[in-house]
């Protein structure tokens, strides 16, 4: 009886082995996506023009007009010196110049007499010629006067020191009764614009060649700098929010650090951004339409990238890929796809090359849900 029960469950067909159901998995048809690719790059804020006030002629300080840190505006007194030296020599100067007129008359006066004595035969043209001469003299006198005058009223001028651009205005650099500009003019202060500003950033080589490629791609001249905008991230992270526009790019990549060095123009209405301030520049290329996976369906190794595709009867394979950016979790696939594949991009470690799995095909939306719930992609209505 025993053996009979034992027989009969080593023989039944009810413990015959059962393979396990092949893996599920989540795949997509990879969609076309615009990427607008941009390079985030340290910069430094410069003012378009910075100037600095110097004391053009010798004298005591004995005025500061304006308030350090202040907006200013142009031919605005900002310094006045001791003007009584100046003063003087603009007065002895007149009075060099009303001799010199004087005695020009008399020359001339007495030129036109030795003429007349000449017609009469009363004078020789040694005489007369002595008397031209003579006019000639104090004419070149009246000039050297009048010089000297104009530049007597030159220095004068030169004790109000005025600003010579609108922008604002630094700290005072020499304080009241102080003697400035002895010997070389003496930095008062600086004055610097506001609006627009400068900023600088230095871009890496690769990043310089991307932006190019893309650039000619798009069918667009990479030289015509004034086109291409670029926004700044302000050291809160905030966003500033007014554009900006490429000016300059250098005309060589500098050996020691391989970047490029680049500038642009932004308006400053509200005077937020200063000279000196670190900020993230965002060079935006141009935009370009391409299938779009998620940046975790991509796999790397020594060939290369690659994505594991569902083929027929679900069988599971390796597909080598070219890549582009990575934006927001979503990579650009340049080739190896199409929007026919049927890509895995959620439960890979569960993929083999050659195996079956059970696929669910679904939306990038929802495949990024799944994989990362707090993507913007994910996000997005």
């Amino acid at each position: 009886m025993a053996a009979s029960i034992l027989l009969t469950a080593c023989g039944g067909e009810e413990n015959a082995y059962q393979a396990p159901p092949p893996p599920s998995v989540t795949a997509i048809k990879p969609p076309l996506h615009t990427f607008t690719p941009y390079q985030d790059i340290v910069a430094t804020v410069r003012p378009v023009e910075t100037i600095e006030v110097r004391a053009r002629v010798s004298g005591f300080l004995k005025t500061r007009d304006f308030t350090p840190g202040q907006e200013v505006s142009r031919d605005d007194v900002l310094f006045t010196l001791e003007t009584n030296e100046y003063q003087a020599a603009v007065n002895g100067a007149r009075a060099d110049l009303a001799a010199a007129n004087a005695g020009y008359q008399l020359d001339v006066e007495l030129s036109r007499k030795y003429q007349n004595a000449y017609d009469e035969g009363a004078a020789t043209d040694y005489e007369l010629l002595e008397s031209r001469a003579r006019v000639e003299v104090s004419a070149a006198a009246v000039q050297q006067a009048q010089a000297k005058l104009e530049r007597a009223e030159l220095d004068l001028s030169y004790t109000t020191v005025t600003c010579p651009i609108d922008g604002r205005i630094g700290e005072e650099l020499v304080s009241v009764g102080n003697l400035v500009g002895r010997g070389d003019p003496t930095l008062l202060a600086k004055v610097s614009t506001i609006d627009p500003m400068k900023v600088y950033f230095d871009v890496p080589e690769k990043g310089y060649l991307d932006f190019r490629s893309r650039t000619r791609a798009a069918g667009r001249d990479p030289d015509e700098l004034r086109t291409y905008p670029f926004k700044l991230i302000l050291p809160n992270g905030r966003p500033y929010g007014i554009e900006g526009r490429l000016d300059f790019i250098d005309n060589e990549i500098d050996r020691s650090t391989g970047t490029m060095r680049m500038r642009g123009t932004i308006p400053n209405p509200d005077g937020i951004l200063r000279d000196g301030l670190f900020v993230r520049a965002r060079l935006e290329q141009p935009s370009q339409e391409t299938l779009a996976l998620p940046e975790s369906a991509i796999l790397v190794d020594m060939a290369g990238e690659y994505v594991y595709l569902v083929g027929p009867d679900d069988i599971v394979s390796r597909q080598g890929v070219e890549i582009g950016v990575t934006i927001d979790g979503l990579t650009e696939v340049l080739k190896g796809i199409d929007e026919n594949s049927v890509v895995i991009v959620d439960g890979i470690l569960r993929a083999r090359p050659g195996a079956p799995v059970t696929p669910e095909i679904v939306g990038l939306k929802e495949a990024m849900e799944r994989i990362d719930p707090g993507s913007k992609i994910a996000e997005t209505p």
